[in-house]
């Protein structure tokens, strides 16, 4: 039996290409009126298939809503397709873990147990929230402590580049006529040139010179009229004395104690013992003794006496006297070389016995010293 209104003139007894569609267009499935049977068989399967697969579900979604770490794994060529918005899904939300296994890691390793040191109402495994609002607490009190000690440092402290400055700018403050101690180290001796009208009959100073006082052992201060300043080594510290100036070293070096005014004179006069070691040569060619004798024929040696003037010595091996006179013609030729303690000696004296200068150039000046 053949078909009597076939599609297309279609010969097929049974096939879905003899049947026609005859319903409305479906675009989104590729649909049309008059399609064959076939046709429309095929594009339902392909669409159900793409469905399955999720190629075929093509959303469309306002990029505005979509976050950029799900952006960067979507195509940016192409429809987005449901497959590409759940990889793009699954991709991000990996991300996601990542950063939130490695965050963990760190506040890990953050909330570990501290060393606390100086901290103080906190404990050792307390959270970091605790822990950092303890270091701010203490931040805020060193911070507190820093800047009382700062305004204290710089209250009562200058730095030394900037002393000169503060000390020339403060002797500059003083008006004219102020007192004069105010440019004065306390108990520091200084020469004094001026005028000693600026002190009354006691040495103490008087008007703008109030407080000072002149060095002559009166108002408590030492008395430096005539006398040269030295350095006391009584109590004083420091390293080892030099042998020039150490007591230990040599008899004449004085152990200076403070105050001391029982050394120096002006003049010295030398004692035998502080003469060189020295000897007085003596040379005699020769000289002749006239002697007159009383007995003409006494030819002999004469021996005189030692405890008889030249005038009249006395023979002592006849006991005979004799007497020196100038013009007698009795001759006795002797030499001398030297001095010895057991032979001649002399009564002449020789030297003044004056004692010597013993003061050094000067110039003479009035000290003062400033006493509070």
């Amino acid at each position: 039996m053949s078909c009597t209104n076939c599609y297309g003139g279609c010969t097929q007894i049974i096939s879905d290409q003899c049947v026609k569609y005859t319903g409305i267009d479906v675009p989104i499935l590729g649909i049309q009126n008059g399609d064959s049977l076939s046709v429309v068989e095929q594009s339902l399967i392909t669409f159900l298939t793409s469905v399955l697969d999720g190629t075929g579900i093509k959303p469309t979604i306002p990029s505005e809503i979509i976050c950029s770490l799900v952006s960067q794994y979507l195509p940016t060529c192409e429809d987005l397709t449901e497959v590409d918005l759940f990889k793009a899904l699954i991709q991000a939300a990996c991300d996601l873990q990542t950063q939130i296994t490695t965050q963990k890691n760190r506040i890990d390793v953050i909330e570990a147990d501290y060393t606390l040191d100086c901290l103080t109402g906190v404990g050792v495994s307390d959270g970091t929230h605790a822990i950092l609002q303890a270091v701010i607490t203490k931040l805020c009190s060193v911070s507190t402590d820093l800047a009382a000690l700062a305004l204290n440092v710089s209250t009562n402290y200058v730095a030394l580049s900037d002393l000169n400055t503060l000390i020339q700018a403060y002797l500059n403050s003083i008006a004219p006529g102020s007192q004069q101690y105010l440019k004065m180290v306390p108990y520091t001796i200084l020469p004094y040139y001026g005028s000693l009208g600026n002190f009354d009959g006691t040495g103490a100073g008087i008007g703008d010179w109030i407080k000072i006082y002149l060095c002559n052992g009166l108002n408590g201060t030492p008395d430096l009229r005539g006398r040269v300043p030295v350095g006391a080594i009584v109590s004083a510290p420091g390293g080892a004395l030099a042998p020039a100036v150490n007591p230990g070293s040599s008899a004449f070096n004085p152990n200076y104690a403070l105050g001391d005014t029982v050394y120096g004179v002006n003049s010295v006069t030398l004692v035998t013992n502080q003469l060189p070691v020295h000897a007085h040569g003596i040379t005699d060619p020769g000289h002749t003794h006239f002697v007159a004798v009383n007995n003409p024929t006494d030819t002999g040696n004469v021996t005189i006496s030692a405890s008889y003037p030249l005038s009249m010595r006395r023979d002592v091996a006849d006991n005979n006297d004799y007497t020196l006179l100038s013009n007698t013609t009795g001759t006795a030729n002797v030499g001398l070389s030297s001095f010895s303690t057991t032979g001649i000696s002399s009564t002449d004296v020789a030297g003044g016995g004056l004692a010597h200068d013993n003061k050094q150039p000067a110039l003479a000046v009035y000290f003062i010293i400033y006493i509070p």
